[in-house]
C-alpha cells in the first residue's frame, strides 16, 4: 500500500481485474479487495495479494485495469479470480465528485 520502499516477490500467477465500463472511480470497497487478497493467499503467501492501479477520482475507460491479483497457488488464484469476477469492489460514476456504493 502507498509508496513503500521495500520490494517483495510477487506471486507467479497474475490476473488483471478490468473495468466493465467507463467513468470515474467514486468508491472502492476495501472489504471486497481484502477478501480477494485473502483468497489469493495473503498474508500467509508473501507474494499473494492485490496491486491497486486505479484510485478514487481516477478516470477509467472500459477494459482498463482496476487492480491486479497475485497468487502462488492455482487453487487460491482461481478462488480470488472468481470472487473478483462476481464483484470487483469498485464503484464508477459519471462525475469524479459523485459518491456511490460498489456494484453488487
Amino acid at each position: 500500500q502507498g509508496a513503500q520502499t521495500c520490494r517483495f516477490s510477487q506471486g507467479k500467477l497474475t490476473s488483471d481485474v478490468l473495468s466493465d465500463r467507463a467513468g470515474y472511480v467514486t468508491g472502492i470497497d476495501n472489504l471486497i479487495l481484502a477478501h480477494v487478497a485473502r483468497l489469493a493467499g495473503a498474508p500467509m503467501d508473501k507474494g499473494a495479494g492485490v496491486e491497486i492501479r486505479k484510485r478514487i477520482g481516477d478516470r477509467v475507460e472500459k477494459g482498463e485495469v482496476l487492480y491486479r491479483i497475485y497468487a502462488e497457488f492455482p487453487a487460491d488464484f482461481k478462488f480470488a479470480r472468481r470472487a473478483a469476477d462476481f464483484n470487483h469492489g469498485y464503484s464508477l460514476g459519471e462525475d469524479s465528485r459523485q459518491t456511490s456504493r460498489p456494484r453488487q
